[in-house]
């Protein structure tokens, strides 16, 4: 699965501000699951995951400072609910959490480790 997205945060500190931008996910996962009934199945899901992230750092006066870039690899979790309502034909709802981890910056001027 490859996800486009525009997830954004912002955390303002006493030097500036870091903004983040994740503008993909990939996973690639297998699941098992028990059939409930001939066209319900219910599964856990578990593999790999990727993401590409940006910070960018910026000083009290709005000024960036600094920015970096990273692709991640790491690993998903999950599971869902998958119903077969006509042959060859099927609807689901799943949750999946990709654990990333996270990261120290650096603040140059301020000599702060803030995670993100």
């Amino acid at each position: 699965m490859l996800d486009a997205t525009n997830l954004r945060s912002s955390t303002s500190f006493p030097g500036g501000s870091i903004n983040t931008l994740t503008n993909w996910f990939d996973t690639l996962t297998a699941r098992e699951g028990y059939l409930v009934q001939p066209n319900v199945l219910i599964y856990a899901q578990g593999g790999a995951a990727w993401t590409k992230t940006s910070v960018t750092l910026f000083n009290v006066a709005g000024t960036q400072i600094g920015s970096l870039s990273n692709n991640g690899q790491d690993w998903t979790v999950g599971g869902g609910g998958e119903w077969m309502f006509t042959p060859h034909w099927s609807v689901f709802a799943e949750y999946n959490f990709m654990g990333f981890g996270s990261s120290n910056i650096q603040n140059v001027v301020g000599g702060v480790n803030y995670k993100f």
